[in-house]
């Protein structure tokens, strides 16, 4: 009689049930013949959107240079910062060489968003400070500067996976002449030596744009330079020069590439929310699900994530003497309407440990602990409102109710990995969403 008066009060403040359709009798090889498998799926949940104050840009090897616009998420523009390391610290015959000209190669393999029947612009920008990491990192918010005026600048359709997909940006005479004569000139020995002339450049986009395109630092591409000649490229910066024989009859032609470091380069990665859905959020103040419609959202680069809260959680203990968690999944649908060629949602989501701060203390892994756990779309069905992820929330749930004190954890949801600047975004609904509400079920075995 205690076990069903206790369930009625839990149901009371809890929002949470006992279905008996999925009730089932699982037999004395367990405990006795009173056990049961419970499925719990009215737990209530509460879910925010928050911004963190910063995420990290750098070690990734990409450049990420665009703009995206959309009523959702308001602007957001990522420049790509870098230093340059020349293959060499001197030029081949320098006595008799002549520069020809200086030309920036970008190579577009795999990826684009938004806008790409459109023009996309962009200009480069001597760097004029130094690119100094913070404890090992660089951040969207790292801020160096460069100078106003543009030493070259390109605009093409972007074509991502085809022949066109490189980009070749022809830089000042005046520019290239300069690194020219430094090499030739034996005025540097060293890249400390080199940084002292020349910092890096900057990579921005047209503030017209409405696409964002990511660059590989280490693809390479065949490029037609003109209609007898091939180059392997990738991104880097080539610098042309000649000589002549000793005769003074044949041309020789030699190159010298400057590559972007792959350790002092970054995305300085920035957004404005005026007149967006977001609008009022800020890294002090999260927004609850019950005022964005019951909606949540996220959105790598800039740090947008998705919280969930599972407040009465614990309370579970008190059903049954004794229980064992079977399962437990958290699933998170992407609100109709918010799905199209230009907003699309990512393959897969990463999940985190985050405290009451939300600060990231940890990464849902394998039992090994070699890699993060992903959540992968579900979307086998013709009807966008079935599409999900399916998060695995057994670790989580056993975890809260071990717990002796009141739980300081809850899941930090985002739409790649931490470290990672793909700009994916997704629209969820929260638990009360009318077309795609979120779900929790937990399976125990109580007796």
């Amino acid at each position: 009689m205690y076990k069903y008066l206790l369930l009625c009060i839990l149901m009371l403040f809890l929002f949470s049930c006992e279905d008996e359709s999925n009730t089932y009798e699982v037999g004395s090889s367990w405990t006795s013949a009173q056990s049961k498998m419970v499925m719990i799926d009215t737990l209530t949940m509460k879910m925010s959107t928050i911004i963190m104050d910063s995420v990290t840009t750098s070690g990734k090897n990409v450049m990420l240079i665009g703009n995206i616009k959309d009523q959702t998420f308001g602007k957001v523009t990522s420049s790509s910062l870098f230093e340059l390391t020349p293959s060499t610290y001197g030029i081949t015959s320098p006595s008799s060489a002549v520069f020809d000209s200086i030309v920036m190669y970008l190579t577009n393999t795999d990826f684009y968003y938004g806008d790409t029947l459109k023009s996309f612009k962009l200009n480069a920008y001597p760097l004029q400070d130094r690119i100094k990491l913070n404890n090992g990192y660089l951040y969207n918010k790292s801020n160096f500067n460069y100078s106003p005026n543009s030493v070259g600048s390109a605009e093409f359709y972007p074509r991502p996976g085809t022949d066109s997909s490189y980009v070749k940006m022809r830089l000042n005479q005046s520019y290239g002449l300069s690194i020219f004569n430094t090499l030739k000139n034996n005025d540097v020995a060293t890249q400390e030596n080199f940084l002292n002339f020349f910092k890096g450049l900057a990579l921005v986009p047209s503030s017209d744009n409405n696409a964002m395109m990511r660059f590989k630092m280490n693809s390479t591409y065949e490029v037609q330079i003109n209609k007898s000649t091939k180059e392997k490229v990738s991104n880097t910066v080539r610098l042309y020069y000649h000589t002549t024989s000793q005769n003074g009859t044949e041309l020789l032609k030699y190159t010298l590439d400057l590559k972007p470091s792959s350790t002092y380069s970054y995305n300085k990665i920035g957004y404005d929310f005026s007149g967006s859905e977001l609008a009022n959020l800020t890294p002090k103040t999260p927004i609850p699900s019950q005022n964005l419609g019951n909606k949540t959202y996220l959105m790598a680069g800039i740090g947008v994530f998705t919280k969930v809260e599972v407040p009465y959680l614990k309370s579970l203990k008190n059903l049954y003497q004794n229980y064992k968690v079977i399962d437990a999944t958290l699933s998170l649908s992407p609100v109709a309407g918010y799905y199209s060629n230009n907003f699309y949602n990512p393959d897969a989501l990463y999940y985190y440990w985050g405290d009451k701060l939300n600060h990231i203390v940890g990464s849902y892994s394998q039992s090994d602990g070699s890699s993060e756990i992903t959540a992968s779309l579900s979307s086998a069905s013709e009807f966008q409102n079935e599409h999900s992820y399916d998060f695995s929330f057994k670790t989580y749930v056993n975890t809260i109710l071990s717990e002796s004190a009141d739980s300081n954890y809850n899941t930090l949801i985002y739409p790649s990995s931490y470290t990672d600047v793909l700009s994916g975004k997704v629209v969820f609904g929260d638990q009360k969403n009318k077309t795609n509400p979120a779900k929790l079920k937990v399976y125990m075995l109580g007796y």
